[in-house]
């Protein structure tokens, strides 16, 4: 199994589009694993999570077989990863492909789906199909076993987070949100076994926050060795932190990569490939 991280950014990206902060100006003039896009993953080219408004522009520069994809995991459905205005660009006409046509199937919370047969119903589309997804939900993707759980996060996106197995490797895909609700850590520990490789949500960074809804450094560190007393981690886990803002304490890729070596952390950046 292989995951790569097309993009790793919060909302605003890095350097945020109208931003003058030290961050944003140090990472436009870095460049490099600086520059951040929004949020979206994709495992063995195959299976995406998420469908952020960067989505065309990571299709550009991964060269992704979006004619070939037909199945996305929305972990919920605000903007920054769910931009359902472009599912409509699979539309015959706007896209051709050999017949049958097959369609784009779209996981998601109660909100995205919503959104997302909005844009299906509003232009009569038969080129992408919504399927509803709730906590607890275990469900076969393609090969991928997928098991979601309740993020704790802005609640009217109905956010959920994923584990994703295939063949005795698993990735556990977790950003926006903070600590888990108790019915997700009942469902961790059911789970009963190490996961492969664990995502966290590192929104802010190195600073210190007290809010719920997304994740720092230090709040990373707890959440790892709980995640190893329930079992689903272990000394054989990778631990990556991803899903950055410009607000986040005052690091750029560069000087943040140094900060998490020394927790025993990896830093995604845009482009990043780990086989599991």
């Amino acid at each position: 199994m292989r995951i790569k991280y097309l993009g790793t950014a919060a909302a605003e990206g890095i350097p945020a589009l109208f931003c003058d902060c030290d961050v944003c100006k140090k990472s436009m003039k870095l460049g490099g694993r600086n520059i951040r896009t929004r949020s979206q993953a994709i495992i063995d080219n195959t299976l995406l999570i998420d469908f952020p408004p960067d989505t065309y522009w990571h299709f550009i520069q991964n060269k992704l077989p979006m004619d070939e994809i037909t199945n996305c995991l929305v972990t919920h459905s605000h903007q920054d990863h769910l931009y359902e205005l472009d599912i409509y660009m699979r539309k015959k006409g706007f896209a051709n492909f050999k017949e049958p046509r097959p369609a784009l199937n779209f996981y998601t919370g109660k909100d995205g789906v919503k959104r997302i047969n909005e844009v299906i119903n509003s232009n009569n589309m038969s080129e992408a199909k919504a399927h509803l997804v709730k906590s607890g939900d275990v469900f076969n993707v393609q090969g991928y076993t997928v098991t979601a759980l309740e993020a704790s996060h802005a609640k009217e996106s109905t956010p959920l987070v994923y584990i994703i197995e295939k063949d005795g490797k698993s990735v556990f895909y977790s950003n926006d949100t903070s600590e888990y609700f108790e019915k997700s850590w009942e469902i961790l520990k059911n789970f009963g076994k190490p996961i492969s490789l664990i995502s966290l949500d590192c929104t802010e960074g190195d600073k210190h926050i007290e809010y719920i809804g997304h994740m720092n450094l230090e709040r990373c560190i707890a959440l790892r060795e709980k995640l190893k007393t329930v079992g689903v981690a272990d000394e054989n886990t990778i631990f990556v932190l991803n899903h950055f803002s410009h607000n986040g304490g005052n690091a750029t890729y560069d000087d943040f990569v140094k900060i998490a070596a020394e927790h025993n952390f990896l830093v995604s950046y845009d482009g990043m490939e780990i086989e599991i």
